[in-house]
């Protein structure tokens, strides 16, 4: 009996060290790198109108093409390969296509950017250097005096503007620069 008791307390010991022995025997190598890594693993929202059936805003795998959201969307018409070479390029996140039938029925497919407002409730990082007055007017904290500082400092300093520069506009203390920097897009 007592025999009986040692040897199972010796193999549930036994059992109980194997996996840290298993454990440290492991190899430690790191999988092998790949050649080349995606531009982006993320997810963008681009938004659809024009001859579509459900125009709207769809969130796509980053990278993807501006025909493959055209037929998400569904073309009103049979839908030909677009001529333009913006088809054949990816959108970048907030993107705006509008597919437009031309009176002779080629279709053609035009990029732009969705609007400032539509970019803030998606969470979409803004484009610093390209919002006017009415843009920065929009961004919580900011009123239209405040837009007014920000764009005249950007063509006072040659129509270039970086979001740590927001911080020596008069008006933007430490407390509202951290609170609107993040609708940036930060390069």
């Amino acid at each position: 009996m007592e025999l009986m008791r040692r040897v199972v307390t010796v193999v549930c010991a036994a059992l109980l060290f194997l996996p840290v022995l298993m454990k440290s025997r492991t190899s430690q190598e790191l999988p092998d790198r790949a050649a080349f890594s995606v531009l982006s693993s993320g997810r963008i929202s681009v938004k659809i109108s024009g001859a579509v059936l459900h125009e709207g805003i769809y969130t796509v795998p980053a990278n993807t093409m501006t025909e493959s959201v055209i037929n998400m969307a569904q073309p009103v018409r049979p839908f030909q390969r677009l001529k333009n070479e913006r088809a054949a390029s990816p959108l970048t996140d907030g993107a705006a296509v509008a597919l437009i039938v031309q009176p002779d029925g080629t279709q053609v497919a035009k990029v732009a950017s969705m609007s400032v407002s539509e970019r803030i409730v998606l969470g979409v990082p803004l484009d610093i250097s390209i919002m006017n007055e009415a843009d920065f007017d929009r961004l919580p904290g900011v009123g239209p005096a405040l837009s007014r500082r920000i764009v005249a400092y950007r063509q006072n300093n040659g129509g270039i503007l970086r979001v740590s520069d927001l911080g020596n506009i008069e008006g933007i203390g430490e407390k509202k620069y951290r609170k609107i920097k993040e609708y940036f897009q930060h390069p």
